[in-house]
């Protein structure tokens, strides 16, 4: 072959081979190195940056859709260098997903995509009913529930009902108002209305602790305190069949009142059977009505109207859903607000009621303030337990912690679905000494209503004589206590000569983490200062969660919580908890604080918010 034929080959073939070394495309890669977080708010910045293998070339930066500051968001710097950073900004609005793209001006232009969703309140909006029960500025008893349609740049509208039974009987618009949830689901909620009697010259305002999307632990934080729930609600929803009830209040002459039982709705009537405890007359049980009447109209918010009714004779009602609405006496002399939830189809009887965990807990108004958690394996109408008291005022000791309990319960006396009681003989938790037991639908979680798990059991009112109070009886299951928890309480302080004149309420809401200890922190609403406080105020709480060995799913914690504006102030609660379930617990103060407070309230398990929902963009 001629010499300079086959340099020439040699010459050619060797530049295509190195050059396919490095600039094949195949063997180039780049990755989004520094992406995004899951979601951002809208106008929120952040950095990210891509890093490339196998060249050293420009990368341009874009977003999807519309590739525009308004539509996706804008970069400070484009191009950058591999591994240089570039500041991210979300458009100004809640824009849902977007897609960031990291393209090489290399040959062949290689690309990656992260996502990343533009929301709002980390994509809490809709419509969420809410209802609550405290005190006042005035150290009165309230009722208070209704609804809001949040948007999705968290402004809202709504309505509310208000009663005290004693002075004020409001039902009002919610004109206008904010909601703006952090990552961790904390938040405040304000609520505008044009009556200058609620709240703070009309404006209300609650601290918020998103347990999941849909449910949140509430608490009202503007000189008024009291604690609830906010719910996703699903509309428009029919209301039929068989459901249990339960609320708590006060009565004409300011005495504490607790009612509940079971009835039927039959088209716009309803029916059915229901026990009463006062503080004047006592607990009065199987009481019978006919003939009360629903509205006409279940409104845009979910309000409707139940007359000559179970829970007042001007009965109003918000609509969860078909299964589940929280209700609220109106009557101008007495108040009252709860919850109610279907039965659904089937039967009840004793092999209904499983092992469950309890928890119960007074007003402010009747003898002596309590709370009193616990947990019962029933059989054949006998059941034993152990059980935490907190009672103060009766000249006993103030606690009772881990006593065991025995007693018996029936479902469906008289013949009527799901309508019980539960005695507990001999007496050895103190005054609690008979609940009044109403089944609920295995499917409902009476604590969540929107969450699929952790349903079934009842909801109960305390039918003893010298205390009255309303809670739940949850199905209990095996499970761990560990992992990220909404945490929440209602702290009751008596005061004066017997019988005690409640001297304050403290509420709170926060975010815990169990491991071998809960630590966590949150906000207290504590108008009259009772903890040393300020009205509204921040607090941080550790303690180590020790197991009790001889009653698997009950745990002791020594509690110190430290307030923000009170340095040196710690408040030593003595906490027990009883699980119900690794997401779903509950826990009582024992009384070791030394100021005779009770306090009675959930922990229940979080989940991501918003962005773990979220929809992904593709790249067209």
């Amino acid at each position: 072959m001629n010499r300079k034929l086959l340099l020439v080959i040699l010459v050619a073939f060797s530049t295509a081979y190195f050059a396919g070394c490095s600039n094949n495309p195949k063997h180039l890669g780049i990755t989004i190195s520094t992406p995004p977080p899951a979601s951002l708010a809208p106008g929120a910045s952040v950095q990210v940056a891509a890093t490339e293998t196998g060249t050293m070339a420009s990368i341009d930066w874009t977003c999807t859709p519309g590739n525009s500051a308004a539509t996706c968001g804008s970069f400070s710097v484009s191009p950058t260098t591999s591994g240089q950073a570039t500041m991210y900004t979300a458009p100004a609005t809640a824009v849902g997903a977007v897609m960031i793209t990291a393209t090489s001006e290399a040959k062949g232009a290689p690309f990656a995509n992260a996502n990343v969703t533009i929301q709002a309140n980390q994509g809490i909006a809709g419509n969420f009913a809410f209802y609550l029960a405290g005190l006042d500025q005035n150290q009165d008893p309230y009722s208070l529930a209704g609804a809001v349609l949040i948007n999705s740049d968290g402004t809202l509208t709504g309505e509310q009902d208000f009663n005290d039974g004693f002075m004020i009987t409001a039902s009002d618009q919610i004109t206008s108002g904010t909601l703006s949830v952090a990552a961790d689901g904390s938040g405040t909620l304000t609520l505008v209305t044009a009556d200058t009697s609620v709240g703070v010259l009309g404006t209300e305002t609650f601290t918020v602790n998103f347990v999941n999307n849909s449910h949140a632990l509430i608490i009202e934080s503007d000189g008024s305190t009291s604690s609830g729930s906010l719910d996703l609600q699903t509309l428009p929803s029919t209301l039929s069949g068989g459901y249990s009830f339960a609320v708590i209040g006060v009565g004409p002459s300011g005495e504490g009142v607790a009612a509940g039982g079971v009835f039927t709705i039959t088209g716009n009537t309803a029916a059915g059977t229901f026990d009463r405890n006062d503080a004047i007359n006592g607990p009065v049980s199987g009481t019978t009505f006919t003939g009360a009447t629903l509205g006409a109209v279940v409104d845009t918010f979910g309000r409707g109207t139940l007359t000559n009714g179970p829970f007042g004779t001007n009965g109003v009602f918000y609509t969860i859903n078909q299964n589940a609405i929280r209700v609220i006496d109106m009557d101008t002399t007495d108040s009252a607000v709860g919850s109610a939830f279907s039965q659904g189809t089937g039967t009840f009887s004793n092999s209904s009621l499983g092992n469950s965990v309890f928890i119960d807990q007074g007003n402010f108004t009747e003898s002596f303030l309590y709370a009193a958690v616990g947990q019962i394996a029933p059989s054949g109408g006998n059941f034993t337990g152990v059980a935490d008291i907190n009672e103060q005022g009766t000249g006993a000791p103030d606690f009772s912690d881990g006593v065991g309990i025995a007693g018996t319960y029936t479902i469906g006396i008289g013949g009527v679905n799901g309508y019980g009681d539960l005695v507990i003989t001999p007496q050895t938790l103190q005054d609690v000494t008979e609940f009044g037991v109403y089944m609920v639908d295995s499917s409902i979680n009476v604590n969540d209503p929107n969450n699929t798990s952790g349903g079934g059991g009842a909801l109960i009112v305390d039918l003893s004589t010298n205390v009255l109070g309303v809670g739940s009886l949850v199905p209990q299951a095996a499970g761990s206590f560990s992992g990220n928890y909404a945490v929440g309480f209602q702290d009751l302080f008596p005061g004066g000569p017997p019988p005690p004149l409640n001297s304050g309420e403290a509420d709170f809401v926060g975010n815990a983490t169990a491991t071998t200890s809960l630590t966590g922190s949150g906000t207290i609403s504590d108008p009259r200062e009772v903890l040393n406080a300020a009205t509204v105020d921040s607090a941080t709480f550790s303690g180590a969660i020790t197991a009790d060995g001889a009653n698997p799913g009950r745990f002791t914690i020594p509690l110190a919580m430290t307030i923000t504006t009170a340095p040196g102030a710690v408040v030593s609660y003595g906490a027990n908890v009883y699980q119900a379930s690794s997401g779903q617990l509950f826990w009582i103060e024992d009384g070791a604080d030394g100021l005779s407070s009770v306090f009675g309230g959930q922990i229940q398990a979080t989940s991501t918010l918003g962005a773990a929902a979220a929809k992904k963009v593709k790249k067209p």
